[in-house]
């Protein structure tokens, strides 16, 4: 009862936000873990492409510029916070160059690029509403 409560608070566009940003911010530091550390390995080919040809590098790109950003936008859309449509749409904005710039450089495709750009989408439009609302 008190999520249901907590989300009549923030609303729903704004929860699913949060919840979104959330994920795809846990999924960018664990993907930064794993390539930091070797756990995931993309292999020689895609490794020599890596600026740098440093997974290590990569790993921090990654952190730095879609953990961060969606990790402040669902925080903020949790918070109820006025900056979460800014917040949001950066994110998402970023999510969505973040693959672009990957595929542009890496030159492979992949299952997750297509889910993100979408998960980036649905960031995008719902603080482009949140945005449209704001009194």
């Amino acid at each position: 009862m008190a999520l249901t409560t907590y989300v009549r608070r923030i609303g729903t566009r704004q929860a699913v936000l949060g919840l979104i940003a959330g994920v795809v911010a846990t999924w960018a530091f664990a993907g930064a873990l794993g390539l930091s550390t070797g756990v995931i390995r993309l292999g020689a080919t895609i490794d020599a492409r890596i600026p740098f040809h440093s997974p290590v590098f990569g790993a921090v790109m990654l952190a730095v510029i879609v953990g961060l950003p969606m990790t402040i936008a669902g925080a903020l859309a949790a918070r109820n916070d006025e900056r979460t449509p800014i917040a949001g749409m950066t994110a998402g904005t970023a999510l969505i160059g973040w693959i672009a710039v990957q595929v542009a450089v890496i030159r492979e495709l992949s299952w997750l690029q297509p889910v993100c750009i979408a998960l980036g989408l649905v960031v995008l439009a719902l603080s482009a509403g949140l945005w449209r609302d704001r009194p």
